[in-house]
């Protein structure tokens, strides 16, 4: 018996290795008492992971929140000047969120076009070799259209009258533009 803790019965104690060649023997309680506090650790561990976890999806959602709120400040508003003079009645405007990379077209007053074609409407960036294609416009009908990320948050615009179904380079004259940073 151990003169320390005279109640401790060798089936109760628990030996634990100190370096190599040397061994301390424990009550069991303390064993108990060890293995409880590392429980603890562990759930108190768990509960911040799962605290840290709940702060990130809150911040995650005030980020869109904000995100969002900044598409608004970003929103643009062209009107592209007629390049043909027989288009001078019609009016086209164009809502860009550079946010998003995404717009709104309408036009009033554009006239059917002619039989095998169609409008198309192009994204002017200074900083791509050719405009990118937003899609096919249709007459008095708002479209919207999305475009890869751009180098400018100020991009122009500009529409032709394409072969149907449209093309990926602009082939016929600009009927309207805006110039890019206008």
């Amino acid at each position: 018996m151990d003169p320390v803790s005279p109640s401790v019965t060798p089936a109760d104690e628990v030996s634990v290795p100190v370096n190599r060649s040397t061994f301390v023997r424990l009550p069991a309680s303390a064993t108990y008492a060890i293995a409880a506090a590392l429980m603890l650790l562990i759930i108190l561990q768990v509960v911040s992971i799962f605290t840290l976890r709940s702060q990130v999806q809150f911040l995650s959602n005030q980020l869109t929140r904000a995100n969002d709120s900044l598409a608004l400040v970003s929103l643009r508003l062209n009107l592209l000047e007629a390049r043909d003079p027989a288009y001078q009645a019609t009016r086209v405007a164009v809502a860009w969120d550079a946010f998003q990379h995404q717009g709104l077209i309408t036009a009033q007053n554009l006239p059917a076009p002619a039989s095998g074609y169609n409008y198309q409407l192009w994204v002017l960036d200074p900083g791509a070799l050719t405009p990118y294609s937003a899609g096919l416009i249709h007459p008095e009908k708002a479209t919207t259209f999305k475009v890869q990320a751009l180098s400018t948050v100020n991009p122009g615009f500009a529409i032709t009258l394409e072969p149907a179904g449209g093309s990926s380079e602009p082939t016929g004259s600009i009927l309207f533009a805006v110039a890019p940073g206008e």
